[in-house]
């Protein structure tokens, strides 16, 4: 509801976070095993939507689905660009049969 208060109503993240403040709500956190050295919050990701916006990184109208679910199966890779043509998400390549892709894989997409 948040991301949409931004990108479709024009509010800022701290209007856009003002009707879920009273709500307890976790922060994200690695899964990992060792401490994890920060959080991520739903107003710092509100916050982030709103700078992306802003630098034209990200327009709901241009905004592809089909590529998005298509990049996001494992066989096609397990990757997203978070900025088009400049940052890559993807999953952990692997050189072990069975669990993931090789680097190799991805070196068409770079």
């Amino acid at each position: 509801m948040g991301a949409f208060l931004i990108v479709c109503l024009g509010k800022t993240a701290e209007e856009a976070f003002l009707p879920f403040k009273h709500l307890q709500l976790v922060a994200f956190r690695d899964a990992g095993e060792e401490p994890c050295s920060y959080e991520c919050t739903v107003l710092d990701c509100l916050r982030g939507l709103e700078k992306a916006i802003s630098y034209s990184w990200y327009n709901y109208l241009k905004f592809d689905y089909k590529v998005y679910e298509a990049n996001h199966k494992l066989d096609n890779g397990d990757m997203n660009w978070v900025i088009q043509n400049k940052i890559l998400a993807l999953s952990s390549p692997t050189d072990i049969k069975g669990e993931g892709l090789p680097p190799s894989f991805f070196l068409e997409s770079f």
